[in-house]
């Protein structure tokens, strides 16, 4: 239904099977023990026609959660499910998968009991904030959710949903359409600023939220909340300095700057003392991993490596 991924593709999906009046269930990650493949606060949703957005593992264990939330549409009650890989039964067995992890997973009927949850994920998204919660998965508590800690009751657990990655792209180059669709791919939002109206041109930037006709100092001014990264990458010696000088002042915990150490260097020295140490803390320059390989779509890919790196530290 959605070519994104993570969070934001399960978010999107919810919202048109909401508008289509179908039915689905939400499905969330309570607890994990050993190797899983996700981690508690991950989430998945499956329709009522049986079709899956998001993945609790590589495969094995998604024809167990679709089944899990059949029973969940149909019954209309939460329900939650223990898948355990740890034992040598289950390579034989049980779905084969050799994780050697156990996963609870509970999943709530929408509409009905997993409404409110679906709510509140909607309403920290558009806070860009982060949704902590305590979730029932004992008998006497079981699909109930809170979040106000201090309603939580034993046999709930506290589980945190990680709010989707905002980026501004300053710059449209070369490296900003594979750029756009890694970061698609991988459940982010980006924005795109350029002031150079041939780079914004329908359809070469389909994955951006966003396009703005600016200079990098505008666009940075415009910007109702601040970005968790910004990537520098204008081409442009000038613009390029200018959105450093203007990134001095913004709380923006990640800004990559495109190009070699030197003209980092060389744009650096033109910054006072007092900008450069404010700045130095959360400068990635050159943007990117360095992974290997030359053109637009290597640094696309290291340039994503290295925000995934940067976001998974973050949290």
């Amino acid at each position: 239904m959605t070519a994104g991924g993570g969070l934001l593709a399960v978010l999107e999906t919810a919202r048109a099977l909401r508008d289509q009046d179908q039915p689905f269930a939400l499905a969330l990650v309570t607890d994990t023990e050993g190797s899983t493949y996700r981690k508690a606060g991950a989430l998945a949703l499956v329709a009522g026609n049986g079709e899956r957005t998001g993945t609790l593992s590589g495969g094995c264990l998604e024809p167990a959660l679709e089944a899990l939330a059949a029973r969940v549409i149909a019954s209309g009650a939460p329900e939650a499910a223990v898948f355990d890989t740890r034992d040598d039964d289950d390579l034989l067995f049980g779905s084969g998968s050799g994780c050697r992890g156990r996963m609870r997973v509970l999943a709530w009927p929408v509409p009905g009991p997993g409404q409110a949850l679906f709510d509140r994920l909607e309403e920290a998204h558009a806070a860009r904030q982060s949704l902590a919660m305590h979730v029932g998965v004992d008998a006497a508590n079981l699909g109930r959710v809170t979040f106000d800690a201090t309603q939580a009751e034993a046999g709930m657990l506290a589980v945190l949903v990680a709010p989707v990655p905002r980026l501004l792209l300053l710059g449209a180059g070369p490296e900003a359409p594979p750029l756009l669709h890694l970061v698609r791919a991988m459940g982010w939002l980006a924005e795109v600023a350029d002031h150079r109206p041939a780079l914004l041109q329908a359809g070469r930037l389909d994955g951006a939220r966003a396009l703005h006709a600016h200079r990098p100092a505008q666009a940075l001014a415009g910007l109702a909340a601040p970005p968790d990264a910004v990537v520098v990458m204008t081409h442009l010696a000038g613009a390029d300095l200018e959105a450093l000088q203007a990134l001095v002042a913004l709380d923006v915990p990640y800004v990559g700057l495109l190009g070699p150490p030197a003209r980092r260097d060389e744009l650096m020295a033109q910054l006072p003392a007092a900008d450069r140490e404010r700045l130095q803390p959360r400068l990635h320059a050159p943007a990117g991993l360095p992974l290997g390989g030359h053109g637009p779509e290597a640094i696309a890919l290291a340039i994503t490596a290295d925000l995934q790196r940067f976001f998974h530290r973050a949290r």
